[in-house]
């Protein structure tokens, strides 16, 4: 009798285990909120650009993968409609707005208004001025600093047996935000090698037609003087311009003594097609399918109520020919 009175109370006891196992399992998973319905604003610049367009378009698939949904507005460049737009998305009662800024200052004012508004802010890509951390809960992205870095260094390895070798930059928008942070990088990376001189910098504003054109006056410019060793444009699109002119201007292309080395600080579809043909050196890790899923990633892991990092730096890497491969189909867009 007293064995079978001990084997009810032990199975009640288990049962009263399990019971308090699954009780607080559905009750963490009542406790963290839904995503489900969930409105995102994505606001960034024109999808004319590729970047861009490959960005918004993983923001909004992972979205709705994760059962919210995420609207994208667009500015063509144009910081005072972006500004607007915040505005509008916060009237409209998005649950939180991922932003990739226009300009880095401009932005301030408006992201100001939705911390006051407790809407919550995921700054993507391209970060604000510094000193205003407290007005978005992530930056998701890499350093562009590095970014500039890692070129750097990338070039400097592949000239070293060149004396006294002479580069020229290709700059995205020096104004603000990324493009300073770059050169401010590739710009310390070059000073550990006092015998590169950099000769030019020129600001083509991340457009390809701009740079190919100015690649054209740079050859004109130097060719008294020998030509150039090589040539920073700082994304691929840029390199591809660069490259055009210098087929254009009849400058060969390459790595060898006597040919212009290419490189550049984030990877396109033109740079991976150059780089497998030996038309330019490197480029460098920024791909917005990645970018897009861990921006959406950490916002709903807030909207959930967890933890997110203040800086989600993202994996940075040179990309050379060696290592094309693994990022052949990321860059690819």
């Amino acid at each position: 009798m007293k064995r079978i009175r001990k084997s009810v109370a032990s199975r009640l006891l288990g049962g009263l285990c399990f019971a308090a196992v699954v009780g607080t399992a559905m009750n963490t998973a009542a406790a963290q909120p839904s995503l489900e319905g969930k409105r995102l604003a994505y606001l960034t610049a024109t999808t004319s650009n590729p970047f861009i367009a490959a960005l918004a378009k993983t923001i909004q698939e992972q979205s709705e993968k994760r059962g919210m949904s995420a609207t994208v507005l667009t500015s063509p460049y144009d910081a005072a409609l972006q500004s607007q737009q915040v505005s509008d998305a916060i009237a409209q009662g998005y649950d939180a707005l991922l932003i990739t800024p226009i300009s880095e200052r401009a932005i301030v004012p408006a992201l100001t208004a939705a911390k006051a508004a407790k809407v919550p802010v995921f700054v993507v890509n391209s970060p604000i001025a510094d000193g205003h951390d407290a007005l978005f809960e992530s930056f998701i992205g890499e350093d562009h600093s590095v970014l500039g870095r890692l070129t750097g260094e990338a070039l400097a390895q592949v000239l070293k047996s060149r004396k006294n070798p002479s580069v020229a930059l290709i700059t995205g928008s020096l104004a603000e935000g990324v493009a300073p942070r770059r050169l401010e990088g590739f710009k310390k990376a070059i000073e550990a090698h006092p015998e590169i001189k950099i000769v030019a910098t020129e600001d083509a504003k991340w457009d390809t037609a701009a740079s190919e054109r100015i690649a054209g006056q740079l050859f004109a410019r130097f060719a008294a003087q020998g030509g150039l060793d090589a040539i920073y444009a700082m994304a691929d699109n840029m390199a591809h311009g660069t490259i055009l002119a210098a087929k254009a201007a009849g400058v060969p292309l390459g790595t060898k003594d006597g040919e212009l080395v290419v490189v550049s600080s984030n990877c396109m579809k033109f740079g991976i097609d150059h780089i497998r043909a030996g038309e330019q050196y490197s480029t460098a890790t920024q791909m917005p399918a990645r970018t897009g899923t861990e921006a959406v990633a950490t916002a709903a892991a807030f909207l959930q109520g967890k933890p997110v990092e203040k800086h989600h730096y993202l994996e940075m890497a040179a990309i050379t020919k060696e290592n094309l491969d693994e990022f052949a189909d990321a860059c690819t867009f």
